[in-house]
């Protein structure tokens, strides 16, 4: 009896560790693949390959029309959109920014420093129940053994980047659904090279290097790795598989739908970020509001009064000049 137990404990162990050593597997070929109309199992064994890949697929019609940019704005306008600067490095405060649709397009269409972009959006998504249209027509993108998923719109105004960074859900989805993108891909091997920041509030795990304009003190490094430029036109779709990294630049009123999926066994794979992301929360206090310096408020304040007090003086001095007798 003991020996039996003994196995059916050593084969409950072996199928765990089998299962997240496939969820941890990577691939670090710099090819992407690109397919044309694919079969569901054909859609499978390729992203089970670990490599990105660029294909399209029938119900991507229905979902463009009902996420793309310009469709949002005539319906949705008066629903509030988060907004993230890229320049903005304070990720003590809160990086996120709502603001109406109708605001945020008019933010992204007057912003002449490629800044700002959108995304995080889930509860615009609840709020105006796209994410029912999403749920209707993904079907053919749903991995087997689906434990939980995330859908996103994301929006940016025109040559914006976002973070260099990956993912670790089994599948990322990017549907274009206005508009066109440049994507900068690199391996998982460039990881020793990126300084890899694990922003565990956020759940964002990127680097401070810029693949579009890399920095002279990480340029040494970045030089010993190569990245994929990959364009993605509207109605492509392409899949960036986990730990690949990744930033997307926007082209002019570019608008992407966002697929992530996880199965049982990649939450469980993952459990250590997840585990560390609850902590982080528990533990750390998100600051809404910046924090202002006193002391400078206050040399600003005496700055200003005395430059009154001259301004007085002078006026009083010159007064008696203007007098009329």
């Amino acid at each position: 009896m003991k020996i039996l137990f003994a196995f059916v404990i050593f084969c409950i162990v072996l199928f765990i560790y089998l299962h997240v050593q496939f969820h941890l597997k990577t691939s670090n070929d710099l090819e992407v693949y690109e397919i044309d109309d694919p079969s569901k199992d054909k859609l499978e064994e390729i992203c089970d390959i670990r490599q990105p890949v660029i294909f399209d697929f029938e119900e991507s019609d229905k979902i463009i029309e009902t996420t793309k940019k310009e469709f949002l704005l005539n319906h949705y306008h008066a629903f509030e959109m988060k907004v993230r600067n890229i320049n903005d490095v304070d990720y003590n405060s809160e990086i996120y920014m709502p603001l109406a649709l109708h605001s945020v397009a008019k933010l992204l269409n007057e912003d002449k420093t490629s800044s700002y972009f959108s995304e995080n959006n889930g509860d615009f998504l609840q709020e105006t129940g796209v994410v029912k249209n999403l749920q209707y027509n993904d079907q053919f993108l749903r991995p087997p053994m689906l434990s939980n998923y995330n859908y996103d719109i994301m929006l940016a105004s025109e040559n914006t980047t976002t973070p260099f960074r990956y993912e670790i859900n089994y599948r990322n989805f990017f549907l274009v659904t206005q508009g066109s993108v440049h994507i900068k891909l690199a391996p998982p091997s460039s990881s020793k090279y990126l300084y890899p920041v694990y922003d565990y509030t956020n759940f964002e795990f990127r680097t401070p290097v810029n693949p579009w304009k890399v920095q002279a003190k990480y340029m040494a490094d970045f030089d010993k790795m190569k990245c994929l430029d990959v364009y993605i036109e509207k109605g492509k779709i392409i899949h960036i598989p986990a730990y690949w990294w990744y930033s997307i630049q926007f082209n002019k009123d570019a608008s992407v739908s966002c697929f992530y999926y996880r199965t049982y066994m990649n939450n469980l794979a993952i459990s250590p970020y997840i585990i560390m992301h609850g902590l982080q929360n528990q533990n750390t206090k998100v600051e809404t509001i910046k924090k202002v310096d006193i002391n400078n408020l206050e040399k600003r304040a005496d700055s200003k009064s005395s430059e009154k007090e001259t301004t007085n003086e002078n006026s009083s001095e010159t007064s008696p000049e203007n007098k009329i007798d």
